[in-house]
C-alpha cells in the first residue's frame, strides 16, 4: 500500500513569511513596519527583500567599535571573579571575540546579519561555560540584537526604493530577479543591484497625456517636456539633456515607467529647430527621419539650425539634413561648417584616382574637433643592389631623405612633406625583382573657420577646402598616370624620380633592372647562337658608396 504524498509543504512555502527565513525577530518586525512606510508590498516580495538583506555584508553589523564595546564594557575583566580561574575565563573570552572580529573584518570581509546572529548564540554558550555573570550574557545578547537592528536601519536607503517600486508595480519583481542574475555579481551585492535598478525606474517620469503632441500608428509619440533641461532625457540619451535657446521635445515609445524609451531629442522655439539629436549626440538614423519630417511639417517650423554641434557624426547630419531640405524646400536650413565640409569631402573623394602606391586620408569635422584634414599619400620606390639591404646603413637612408626633400622642392608643386623614415626592403617584397628603397610623400592641409557661428568665416573656409580638394584631385591623377603632367602644372614627378635615381647612382647602389634584363636577353641570344656564355657578376659597391656619404 502506498501513501499519498502530502502537499502541505507547498502550502507552507506559499505562506512562508519574513519571520521564517532566519532573520532575528526584531529585524523581521522592523522590516514589516518599514513595509507600511515604503510599501506595502506583498508578503512574497517582502520575504524576498529580507533574503537579499540577509546576504549583505556590512560593518554596521559589527566593526572595531562594537568589538571594543563588548570586551571593554559588556564582558570586561571586571565581569569575572578576581581569581586565577576568573582571569583565565576572561582571557578565553577575549581571545574568542578577538578571533571572531579578525575573521569578519579586513580582507576577509564584513559580516552578514546571520554571522552576528550565530555569534550571539555561540558567545552565549561560551560565556555560560566560562561562568560569566548572567547580567553580562543578557546585556551582550541585547547589544547584538541592537547591532543587527541598527545595521538593517542603515540599509534603508538601499531597500526602500525596491519596496516603493514593487508597491507601485509588482510585475517588476521578475525583472529585478532577472537583472540580478544577469549582473553575475556575488549574493552580497544583489540588494544593491536591485536597488540601483529600482531607483533608476522611479526617476523615470510617468507619461502625461496632456504633454503628448502626436502619436503615430506604431505607438511612437512626440512629447513636450515643458522645459529646456531634463535629467531623465539626458541620462537615457547619453547627452546633456538641455537646450540653450529653446524647449525640449522628445520622440518616445512606451507607456509606463517600465518601457518609456526616448529616441530623439529636439530643441525648438519660435519657429526654429536648434537641435535634432539621437543618442550620444549622434544624428538620427534614416528610419527616424519621417518622424522629424512630421514635426517640421506640423509644428510651424520656419528654420532648422542644426549644425551637428557636440557630435562626431558629421556624415550622419549631412545626410539627414539633405533629406529634410528636399522634403521642406520652404524651410530655411542654416549652412553649417560640419555638414557642409562633410558634404564637400564626400562629393570629392570618390573622384580621386588611387592605386597601390597612392591613397587618401580624411579626418571629418566634429565637436570633438572642428578641424577638417585631407591628405594624399604616395609611396615612391627605387631598385637598389642587395648589399644595401644587407648593410642597411642609416647614413644612406638619411642622405636619401635629405636629397628627396631638395628635389621635391624644385620638381613637385604643390610641395609635399617628405617623411623622415626612408625604408629599405629586400627583393621579393611586393613581388619586386630587386631590393627597394621607399620614400613616402604626403600632401596635407587642415581647415577650420575662425568662428563656426559666423557665416562669412564658414563660407570662406568652405571655399578654401573646395579649392584644395580640386588641387589634390589633380595631384592624385598625376601620381597614378603613366603620362607626365603638363608643363604648366609644375608637377614633374618624372624629374623627382630621376633626381633620386641620380643620387643613388652617385653612391653606386642604384640597380638598373631594365638594363640588366636587356643584357640578360642579349646573353641568352648569344648562347642560343652557340657562343660561350660569360659569367655575370655583380660588382661590389658597398665600400665605394659608403665612403662617398661619409
Amino acid at each position: 500500500m502506498y501513501l499519498r504524498q502530502t502537499n502541505k509543504w507547498k502550502e507552507f512555502a506559499l505562506q512562508e513569511g519574513i519571520e521564517d527565513i532566519g532573520l532575528p525577530p526584531e529585524v523581521a518586525n522592523y522590516l514589516r513596519r518599514q513595509n507600511q512606510t515604503f510599501g506595502p508590498v506583498s508578503n512574497k516580495h517582502l520575504t524576498w527583500i529580507g533574503t537579499l538583506i540577509k546576504e549583505v555584508r556590512s560593518r554596521s553589523f559589527f566593526d572595531a567599535g562594537i568589538y571594543e564595546t563588548i570586551v571593554e564594557e559588556i564582558v570586561p575583566l571586571e565581569a569575572f571573579p578576581r581569581t586565577p580561574e576568573g582571569e583565565e575565563a576572561w582571557s578565553k573570552s577575549l581571545e574568542f571575540f578577538k578571533n571572531w572580529y579578525i575573521n569578519h573584518s579586513g580582507t576577509r570581509g564584513a559580516p552578514k546579519i546571520g554571522d552576528v546572529k550565530a555569534l550571539k548564540k555561540t558567545a552565549r554558550k561560551l560565556l555560560k561555560k566560562l561562568n560569566a555573570p548572567d547580567k553580562a550574557i543578557k546585556q551582550l545578547g541585547s547589544y547584538l540584537d541592537y547591532r543587527m537592528m541598527r545595521g538593517t536601519q542603515d540599509l534603508q536607503y538601499i531597500y526602500s526604493p525596491i519596496m516603493k517600486l514593487l508597491a507601485e508595480d509588482p510585475a517588476y519583481y521578475d525583472e529585478l530577479r532577472e537583472e540580478i542574475i544577469a549582473s553575475r555579481k556575488p549574493p552580497a551585492s544583489h540588494l544593491r543591484v536591485a536597488s540601483d535598478i529600482a531607483r533608476e525606474v522611479l526617476t523615470t517620469p510617468v507619461k502625461a497625456e496632456d504633454q503628448v503632441i502626436h502619436t503615430f500608428d506604431n505607438g511612437y509619440f512626440w512629447y513636450d517636456l515643458l522645459t529646456h533641461a531634463c535629467d531623465f532625457e539626458g541620462k537615457k540619451m547619453g547627452h546633456c539633456g538641455r537646450g540653450d535657446q529653446g524647449q525640449l521635445y522628445s520622440l518616445r515609445s512606451g507607456e509606463g515607467r517600465r518601457n518609456i524609451k526616448p529616441m530623439i531629442t529636439l530643441e525648438f522655439a519660435d519657429g526654429v529647430v536648434y537641435q535634432i539629436k539621437a543618442k550620444a549626440n549622434k544624428a538620427p538614423k534614416e528610419d527616424m527621419w519621417p518622424y522629424i519630417d512630421w514635426f517640421i511639417e506640423n509644428m510651424g517650423v520656419e528654420r532648422v539650425d542644426e549644425k551637428g554641434l557636440h557630435s562626431s557624426d558629421g556624415i550622419g547630419f549631412a545626410e539627414m539634413l539633405g533629406y529634410l531640405k528636399q522634403k521642406h524646400p520652404d524651410v530655411k536650413f542654416e549652412d553649417s561648417w560640419i555638414t557642409k565640409a562633410t558634404e564637400l569631402i564626400d562629393m570629392a573623394a570618390p573622384s580621386f584616382e588611387m592605386d597601390s602606391q597612392t591613397d587618401q586620408e580624411v579626418e571629418y569635422p566634429s565637436m570633438g574637433s572642428l578641424t577638417v584634414s585631407f591628405m594624399v599619400k604616395h609611396q615612391a620606390f627605387w631598385p637598389v643592389k642587395d648589399v644595401v639591404v644587407e648593410e642597411d646603413v642609416p647614413s644612406l637612408r638619411f642622405a636619401v631623405h635629405n636629397a628627396a626633400r631638395r628635389i621635391a622642392d624644385r620638381t613637385l608643386n604643390p610641395r609635399p612633406r617628405v617623411l623622415r623614415d626612408v625604408s629599405v626592403f629586400p627583393r621579393g617584397v611586393q613581388d619586386s625583382k630587386s631590393a627597394m628603397i621607399r620614400v613616402e610623400l604626403e600632401w596635407a592641409e587642415s581647415f577650420e573657420p575662425e568662428d563656426i557661428d559666423y557665416q562669412d568665416d564658414v563660407a570662406e573656409e568652405l571655399a578654401r577646402l573646395s579649392n584644395y580638394l580640386d588641387e589634390m584631385r589633380e595631384v592624385s591623377a598625376y601620381l597614378v598616370s603613366d603620362e607626365a603632367a603638363p608643363e604648366e602644372a609644375e608637377f614633374d614627378y618624372n624629374g623627382f624620380w630621376e633626381g633620386i635615381q641620380a643620387v643613388l647612382e652617385s653612391y653606386g647602389v642604384y640597380r638598373d633592372v631594365a638594363a640588366e634584363e636587356d643584357r640578360q636577353l642579349k646573353r641568352d641570344q648569344e648562347e642560343a647562337a652557340g657562343q660561350q656564355r660569360l659569367p655575370f657578376q655583380e660588382s661590389k659597391v658597398f665600400e665605394s658608396w659608403a665612403k662617398i656619404i661619409k
